[in-house]
């Protein structure tokens, strides 16, 4: 996220902004909505790659066309990943990013991952995961369920052993993965013939062969802003109209609910899912859909969590904001 990594350096040395620094929603304009009550989106873990924004967006897409299967977020990351924005961001995340991996690229734009991803059409989760794949051991068979990271690094060095002559055979393959639409023999003969640099495009476009279907329509909008005095007017319009609204924040929060982290590994992107006014602190709170998975024993205890939705009150959220995003059907 280009935008909030220019928005974040500017903010690392700042102070906590105080809540007068923007405009608190009042009972009135803060109804209760919940949108896991209209449409049902299933919780996903995006485990060890920072792939936040490509479940953002195909979490996003599902909603917004109302489509009954789950979209593939690793397809929508694969397919960003080939953009020249992509490698923009990865060059930036390299510089500014402590601990950066070099491979494969992570970071993205939500607006532009959905921007790109709708012409393509679709790809279901059931035939790209994006929690995990499917490693086959090739002298027991045995099957593996892998991060997608360390799946993608093992795809890679396999391909470096095919250089190096380690590997000249599907028969020499120590493993390798499985797919719905991609077999063990298929997927050898994909890494021994496809260059490094291009073999998670051919894995996406293998994978999701037969699979693939366009959207419903075509034509839609985004709007995106960078975090304002008015961010929680944009957010509750949204949320009012019965859509979800995209944030990129810090996530330190997520580790200790008493500080703001303002690191830029610490940037993500979610999903606001519903709100509700607490009269006890007159605060709007809202609902956070992230993809960490169902497990709520990964949060700072003091953070309200329901199967991995998580509940922020106003003053708690605007600190970490950079920015925020919505789209619509037009």
């Amino acid at each position: 996220m280009l935008h909030s990594i220019i928005a974040g350096g500017l903010m690392l040395a700042a102070s906590i902004p105080a809540q007068a620094h923007y405009l608190r929603t009042s009972e009135s304009d803060c109804s209760p909505i919940d949108l896991r009550n209209e449409f049902q989106i299933k919780m996903r873990d995006q485990r060890d790659i920072s792939w936040c924004y490509a479940h953002a967006a195909s979490d996003y897409l599902q909603f917004v066309y109302r489509l009954p299967e789950q979209i593939s977020a690793a397809d929508i990351a694969i397919l960003y990943a080939g953009s020249d924005t992509s490698r923009i961001l990865t060059f930036f995340r390299r510089i500014f990013s402590s601990g950066a991996r070099k491979e494969p690229p992570q970071t993205g734009f939500i607006g532009k991952a959905i921007r790109r991803a709708i012409p393509e059409g679709y790809c279901p989760e059931s035939a790209l995961p994006s929690e995990t794949w499917t490693r086959v051991d090739s002298r027991s068979g045995s099957r593996e369920q892998v991060g997608i990271m360390s799946a993608i690094l093992e795809v890679y060095s396999l391909r470096s052993q095919v250089l190096a002559g380690r590997i000249r055979s599907s028969m020499d393959f120590p493993s390798s993965y499985e797919f719905k639409h991609l077999n063990r023999e298929e997927f050898a003969d994909l890494v021994l013939n496809t260059p490094k640099n291009k073999i998670l495009s051919a894995l996406r476009a293998r994978a999701c062969a037969g699979e693939r279907k366009p959207y419903p329509h075509a034509d839609f909008s985004t709007d995106f802003h960078f975090t304002g005095r008015k961010v929680f007017r944009r957010i509750n319009q949204t949320l009012g109209d019965h859509a979800p609204m995209a944030i990129d924040f810090f996530s330190g929060i997520f580790d200790d609910y008493s500080h703001y982290k303002r690191k830029l590994d610490d940037l993500h992107t979610v999903l606001l899912y519903g709100r509700k006014f607490d009269p006890g602190t007159q605060e709007c709170v809202y609902l956070m859909k992230n993809s960490y998975g169902e497990d709520c024993s990964r949060y700072d205890p003091r953070i309200q969590c329901e199967g991995g939705y998580l509940w922020f009150p106003e003053n708690r959220l605007y600190p970490t904001l950079t920015s925020v995003l919505s789209m619509d059907r037009e």
